[in-house]
């Protein structure tokens, strides 16, 4: 889950802890005006790669990304290919196979608006 604050903006925060307390949710957080550098979802994501490739490659996990159309959709889907070649070894073409693969059974879903 990404913000700029999480004092005001971690949506659904009790909701997420609830989940994850009941080992039905594995959540990061990034908070990008929280501290001096800016930390965005794609760097959670690339940080826990391996959790990430574990949970969506091996364990049918699904991945849900809500955000601004400008960027957001793009900087993870990189982030997203990055895990994919270095867990699974492959090249880009290999990695947007899997990544398109996972969109259309539904495990990569995408809402962005403008």
């Amino acid at each position: 889950f990404g913000a700029r604050y999480s004092q005001s903006e971690y949506l659904y925060r009790e909701e997420f802890g609830e989940y994850v307390e009941e080992g039905v949710l594995d959540i990061h957080t990034a908070f990008s005006r929280d501290q001096a550098r800016k930390v965005y979802v794609q760097h959670r994501i690339v940080e826990a790669g391996e959790r990430v490739a574990e949970l969506m490659l091996r364990q049918q996990g699904h991945f849900y990304v809500c955000g601004s159309a400008r960027r957001v959709p793009e900087d993870i889907y990189a982030a997203m290919k990055q895990v994919v070649i270095a867990s699974e070894r492959c090249e880009d073409a290999e990695a947007e196979a899997i990544l398109t693969n996972l969109k259309m059974e539904g495990r990569y879903t995408v809402e962005a608006w403008s």
